[in-house]
């Protein structure tokens, strides 16, 4: 199976982007072993062995074969990609089953306008509905997901009742103890936080709502999550790539420094640490 060509060698075959780069990346790199980052795309095995074949003109290489199992290709007698899909991301969930239809009085007579009557409804089949009325688990999760707090320096939201005097709750400190604040002040005195990122703090700490720190946790097992950003937010987004990547910071501006010299903003920080030099940046 092989792809293509594309790129130069037909810069107009139908997997070319408008920026003129391959969709599938093609042609691939040779590699002596097959390797895959996290969160990324496998690079299976690609001996460079010379051996090459004329396909549509072009003279094409190992870059260009497309993965595929040969027992499946045999079997089904058909062309078949297959790559392996790891890590939960590549899980897509689609919502309920859904059901389009309208209604309509049986009146010959009467025109049907389908665009004006359609409707799409989710559909609640037989088994389904009986597992709810008996009341059945319908999902579960393990672990439990603990969502971390993400905001800039003095950026955190606050919330208080309506009955509070205003002037009490911006002299008290407790607005200021958020997650991620405690998780700077964490790593200034315990050794263990400091080799931790921040969305591993919570399999091994617990936030103590009421009095809002780090506690050492007990028991059950629990994974964390930064909550999401998007490179729109600007230093947010920036800062969201930091913590998933750097261990030991006490302070905000912690993350600002780059071979012992602070820079100006998050975003420069994360292209000195090479952050921005890949497409798999969200996490």
């Amino acid at each position: 199976m092989i792809h293509g060509p594309c790129g130069n060698l037909n810069p107009t075959n139908v997997c070319m982007t408008k920026q003129g780069n391959c969709r599938s990346r093609y042609p691939q790199t040779v590699s002596s072993i097959t390797t895959y980052g996290k969160n990324s795309y496998p690079k299976y095995k690609r001996r460079d062995d010379g051996e090459k074949i004329v396909v549509r003109g072009a003279t094409l290489d190992n870059r260009w074969v497309v993965p595929y199992n040969s027992y499946l290709v045999a079997k089904f007698d058909c062309h078949i990609n297959i790559e392996i899909c790891s890590t939960i991301k590549a899980v897509q969930y689609n919502g309920h089953d859904r059901i389009a239809f309208n209604i309509s009085v049986n009146n010959e007579h009467n025109q049907v306008h389908e665009i004006d009557n359609f409707q799409s409804a989710r559909w609640i089949s037989p088994p389904e509905a009986m597992w709810r009325i008996y009341g059945f688990i319908l999902n579960e999760i393990h672990p439990t997901v603990y969502s971390l707090q993400l905001h800039l320096e003095d950026k955190q939201l606050v919330t208080f009742k309506k009955s509070d005097s205003l002037s009490n709750v911006l002299r008290s400190d407790l607005s200021s103890r958020t997650m991620l604040a405690k998780f700077f002040r964490l790593n200034k005195s315990n050794n263990q936080a400091q080799t931790l990122l921040y969305k591993n703090i919570p399999e091994y700490f617990v936030w103590d709502q009421t009095n809002k720190i780090w506690t050492a946790r007990k028991r059950d097992n629990v994974i964390g999550r930064i909550v999401i950003a998007y490179p729109t937010e600007g230093e947010r987004y920036y800062l969201r790539l930091l913590l998933n990547h750097i261990k030991g910071a006490t302070s905000f501006d912690d993350l600002k420094f780059f071979n012992d010299v602070k820079v100006g903003s998050f975003r420069e920080s994360t292209r000195l640490y090479g952050l921005l030099d890949s497409n798999n940046t969200l996490e």
